[in-house]
């Protein structure tokens, strides 16, 4: 080796290969990408991750607008139902402080109440012509027997209501001690009643087994 050789100054690479401290096919430093002036591109698996969805002010205004009209609701049927509950434990709560007398009481109002009720429809159901001319033809028949002599009995006005559509042959008698409606037929063997005071003892028998 001559003193040009030594004096001659080598190539980097290749007096680190000489050197054995860079493999044979490199071709000298590499770049480090820590630091590299270009970006490096994030990992596949976070770069395919997508980007959570914002939440509409909108829909998020109108659901919680949905759900406080719900609970309100529901407050509302809760506060109705407990005042009801406190209402009927009040009559409850009465009606056992009652006593035999005052129960016995309130039974006969209630009773006259519906008396009182009963008592116009009774009255003219009593002299509707047709119904009365139906009741009088139904209380003969009654005693239909050809050796019966039968007396049909009504008020004067009712006679002068139905008479003239009743049979020729049936004897038919007024009488003035009979209310309005009531229709009575008597027979050699006994006799039929059926008017208001009938139907009201009929009313009065129901309310009393209630």
């Amino acid at each position: 080796m001559t003193m040009s050789d030594l004096l001659r100054i080598p190539e980097p690479g290749r007096t680190l290969r000489a050197w054995g401290a860079v493999p044979a096919q490199s071709q000298g430093f590499t770049l480090d990408p820590r630091f590299a002036r270009i970006p490096v591109a994030p990992p596949a698996e976070f770069a395919a991750m997508p980007e959570p969805e914002r939440e509409d002010p909108i829909e998020r205004a109108r659901a919680d607008g949905f759900a406080a009209g719900q609970a309100a609701a529901l407050a509302q049927a809760q506060a109705d139902a407990a005042t009801q509950d406190a209402a009927r434990h009040r009559i409850e709560s009465a009606l056992r402080a009652m006593d035999a007398a005052q129960i016995d009481a309130l039974e006969q109002r209630l009773r006259q109440t519906v008396l009182a009720l009963c008592e116009a429809v009774l009255a003219d159901a009593a002299i509707d012509p047709a119904a009365l001319e139906q009741r009088v033809r139904r209380a003969a028949q009654m005693l239909a027997r050809a050796e019966d002599a039968r007396v049909i009995r009504l008020h004067p006005e009712d006679l002068a209501l139905v008479g003239q559509h009743l049979p020729e042959d049936w004897h038919c008698e007024p009488d003035s001690s009979l209310e309005r409606g009531a229709v009575r037929v008597d027979g050699a063997l006994g006799g039929v009643e059926d008017g208001p005071l009938q139907w009201r003892r009929a009313v009065e028998e129901a309310l009393r087994q209630c």
